[in-house]
């Protein structure tokens, strides 16, 4: 048998399905939002973002197109472009024929006004559930997809070339969903994998389906209420938890009228549920992960006069060195605690709960997303000996077109040990130091260089007047002599070396090692600690969640920072 592969005509053949009146529901229009772009020099409106969703609506609807903006919007990162939103109201009759047009002509037109696309590819339909106890993403973007579900079918665009000013800078697709956001209240900042698709939403609304826990047996329940002009048939009601990757429970049945009941026997995990149509082959309403209250903790606290026995106060000096008095009331001990329901747990106990935790722990040590270092006395050098290679590790995984390292004690043999260790060669590899001294101890890395400097500045007098930062000049200088002192063919390596010194830029603290183009955003690692003290004490390595802001933070200050007396070393 010959695989049915997803392609335009299937799509097409899907929507007609979809949209037959008594399926999902009784749609009569199609609302058609667009939100569009200028780029500079350009006269088509490019697509940034359109979403038509199929509506029931009076026959007498307007259909006038018609702009949200009533100016041009414009963003503050990205002036020489202008933005607009624009909605449509069509019949559902049309809705087919303006794909089979786009198909035909490659050309994408709701009314008599071009739309600029890109080469786009249909996806197979997703039913969206509502939100429960987590978010889905996509309902970032959807009309109030908040009773049993949507279907959503998608035209996506893969390449997004004329859209690369969104994913260069994360800033201006923030700026871009702040400023529509009036106009049409969606999260597209969140979803920028959709940037230059069109989506089409179709809301179940041939029933409303209620899902419950019964309080006394703690049964699940599905009740359904059709739609007045639906043909009333019998459905199939599931209910499932999965727990540890397994199914800990799974009930199916027919729907009653109107309650369904499904017997639960308690197993571990959130309830998903789902109605399906046999006849028809379709999801009429899903639910994301559901939990139910059990029990209720009750604690309760005496309210007692407000006097000086029930304060601690204290002194301390504020910022102009005054002294100031402080009160600080305390909470008074629980009079009463009761619990109201019998809480749920598992009957094993919580030995699944606890393996689970470790093997997170141990899956996110592997791939150095959370890393923990905590030296045993004695073994200080070794850690940091493993620390460096894990960050090496990082290098050579995420490190194909660049790698920035963000550190202000940063100094030359810190990169010698971390940047220079990268195997891709012609790596985009940077370096940002505030010019600071490595610690006291003359321990580990810096013992070469680091207490000799200090020494020699403490005895010519060159130290800077800040404590813990050396003269830019001297500091400088002593890099390059240990770069030019090194003795390396630099095959490949493309590393420049700036320092933060003077009024340019800002002072900082964080350590992080940042990958700009990591797959399709960049990924970033915070460090703990400063490069020359890996390892020596408790510190965690970790991933952060948004590598995208930090690697924009980084790029700021660099950018700032471009004057001869900020350049340390370069290469080439």
């Amino acid at each position: 048998m010959t695989a049915r592969t997803w392609d335009a005509e299937v799509a097409r053949d899907e929507i007609v399905r979809l949209t037959a009146p008594d399926v999902l529901g009784f749609y009569t229009h199609v609302e058609a939002t667009t939100v569009f772009a200028f780029p500079p020099g350009q006269t088509v409106p490019l697509n940034v973002f359109s979403i038509l969703v199929a509506e029931e609506q009076p026959f007498d609807a307007a259909v006038e197109p018609q702009y949200l903006n009533l100016e041009r919007i414009r963003l503050p990162s990205l002036t020489d472009w202008y933005f607009g939103v624009r909605r449509y109201l069509i019949p559902i009759g049309e809705l087919v024929p303006i794909f089979d047009r786009f198909c035909e002509s490659k050309e994408w037109r709701l009314s008599d006004e071009l739309l600029q696309v890109g080469d786009l590819v249909p996806i197979p339909p997703q039913f969206v559930p509502p939100d429960s106890t987590g978010t889905v993403p996509l309902n970032r973007v959807l009309k109030n997809n908040f009773w049993n579900g949507s279907y959503v079918l998608e035209w996506a665009d893969p390449k997004k070339a004329p859209l690369n000013p969104f994913f260069d800078d994360s800033q201006i697709l923030q700026q871009l969903s702040e400023a529509i956001h009036p106009f049409i209240p969606i999260g597209i900042d969140g979803l920028s994998d959709r940037l230059g698709n069109i989506v089409v939403q179709l809301p179940s609304t041939l029933l409303i389906a209620k899902f419950g826990q019964l309080r006394t047996s703690n049964d699940f329940t599905v009740t359904i209420a059709w739609h007045l002009r639906a043909t009333g048939r019998q459905l199939r009601a599931t209910c499932e938890k999965q727990h540890d990757h397994v199914f800990s429970e799974f009930m199916s049945a027919a729907t009653g009228q109107p309650d369904t009941m499904l017997p639960i026997r308690g197993g571990q995990g959130l309830h998903r549920a789902t109605v399906w149509d046999d006849q028809n082959r379709i999801l009429l309403a899903a639910s994301g992960d559901l939990a139910f209250i059990s029990a209720v903790s009750l604690r309760m606290h005496a309210i007692g006069p407000d006097s000086e026995s029930s304060q601690r106060v204290f002194t301390m000096r504020d910022e102009n060195g005054l002294e100031r008095e402080i009160s600080v009331p305390l909470a008074d001990a629980p009079t009463t605690e009761s619990m109201i329901g019998e809480p749920s747990h598992n009957p094993a106990g919580d030995w699944t709960d606890r393996r689970i935790y470790q093997e997170e722990l141990a899956r996110l040590t592997r791939e150095k997303r959370f890393v923990q270092y905590k030296p045993l006395p004695g073994q200080q050098d070794a850690e940091h000996r493993k620390a460096l290679n894990d960050l090496r590790l990082l290098l050579n995984e995420h490190g194909n077109e660049g790698a920035w390292l963000w550190d202000p004690y940063l100094a030359a043999d810190d990169i010698l040990n971390t940047l220079f260790y990268c195997r891709h060669p012609n790596s985009d590899l940077r370096a940002l130091t505030a010019g600071y001294s490595a610690p006291e101890d003359c321990s580990g890395l810096h013992k070469r260089h680091s207490c000799i400097e200090r020494l020699w500045s403490r005895i010519s007098g060159r130290l800077h007047a800040t404590p813990g930062l050396q003269s830019g000049v001297t500091f400088a200088g002593k890099q390059r002599a240990i770069f030019d002192g090194t003795k390396s063919n630099f095959l490949g390596l493309r590393l420049e070396f700036r320092v933060k010194s003077g009024q340019a830029g800002w002072a900082f603290h964080d350590r992080f090692l940042i990958f700009p183009a990591a797959g399709r955003g960049a990924l970033a690692w915070s460090l703990g600690t400063s490069v020359n003290s890996l390892g020596k004490q408790h510190h965690i390595l970790q991933r952060v969640d948004d590598g995208q802001l930090i690697m924009q933070a980084f790029r700021q200050l660099w950018d700032q920072l471009d004057q001869p007396e900020h350049l340390i070393w370069k290469k080439p």
